[in-house]
């Protein structure tokens, strides 16, 4: 491995640890994923990040935690490698290719995230990992699953989730966009 696959698996690793610290600390995993990306990369004092990262708050728990859309460690992930390609709506209405290399970076991580995890939609990974899925949306039910997630028979998925998700999408940003990373 080279310097430059060194250094990626060095952020990789970074935004893995901090993905699951944050996801840990405020049990939403799509701005836990989101903040850790762009804090691995350099970004962490942006304002317009932290900006951005308000956005990703209601796709936490498959979307509004309903448990039904996209993980949101993942649709945090998404952000995160949507926004390392700096592209606007004038930019896409322009030349639509443009978009295209956004998604096809987006679904090489989804990829990863399946290959690992069987599935990218919240509900399903949770059938996967504890043989059934939590409606995150019902007080009582939010509150049962925190207590379970936090408990160390859980095993803390949820939180190592979003640090795997936060590497990957590191080393998917450092591929395509090895320009992102401010050191």
């Amino acid at each position: 491995m080279g310097d430059n696959g060194l250094e990626c698996a060095a952020l990789a690793a970074k935004a893995s640890s901090l993905g699951e610290k944050y996801a840990a600390a405020c049990r939403a995993c799509a701005p836990a994923v989101f903040t850790a990306i762009m804090e691995a990369l350099g970004h962490g004092d942006n304002p317009i990040m932290r900006e951005v990262c308000k956005a990703s708050i209601g796709l936490t728990g498959g979307t509004g935690l309903m448990a039904v859309g996209t993980c949101g460690a993942v649709a945090g992930a998404a952000m995160a490698i949507s926004f390392s390609f700096g592209l606007t709506l004038e930019d896409i209405e322009k030349d639509m290719v443009k978009m295209l290399s956004v998604n096809l970076a987006v679904a090489e991580l989804c990829r990863t995230v399946e290959e690992s995890y069987s599935h990218i939609q919240c509900q399903e990974i949770q059938f996967s990992h504890w043989g059934k899925s939590f409606r995150f949306s019902n007080p009582e039910t939010l509150t049962e699953f925190v207590a379970f997630i936090d408990d160390e028979k859980s095993g803390f998925k949820c939180y190592k989730l979003s640090g795997a998700v936060s590497g990957w999408a590191v080393e998917c940003i450092m591929k395509h966009n090895p320009g992102f990373y401010r050191r």
